[in-house]
């Protein structure tokens, strides 16, 4: 597996990218569970992986999406082995799930907000 399977991977996800770019996650999801199925035991592509699913994480947050991000950082956790991971790696994966989490609580809290009770 030299580089012709480095060369699929990045091919798919030229592929696939514009889906999630259009916002068409229903077929994206897919499609994305199938690359970062490929190769599981090459580094290089692990840490390729990594930070696609950790760009696709910050696309998401820039999207007022953070639950997709989390999605997206969870399936990273769940499919590439950590000991092919980079410190920077590991760092940008907690620094997007951080957040992600920090999101979705203001959302929490803003959606308990009622602007009509007075102190609001």
């Amino acid at each position: 597996m030299p580089r012709d399977v480095r060369k699929a991977f990045t091919e798919r996800v030229k592929e696939i990218d514009p889906l999630f770019k259009a916002g068409n996650l229903d077929r994206f999801w897919p499609a994305l569970r199938e690359l970062v199925a490929m190769a599981p035991g090459r580094r290089d592509l692990s840490l390729k992986k990594s930070h696609y699913l950790a760009s696709l994480a910050a696309r998401s947050l820039v999207r007022d999406d953070p639950q997709n991000a989390l999605a997206f950082l969870d399936l990273a956790d769940r499919a590439i082995k950590s000991e092919h991971l980079t410190p920077f790696l590991r760092r940008e994966r907690e620094d997007f799930r951080a957040q992600a989490s920090l999101a979705l609580r203001i959302g929490e809290l803003l959606a308990r907000t009622d602007p009509s009770e007075p102190g609001s």
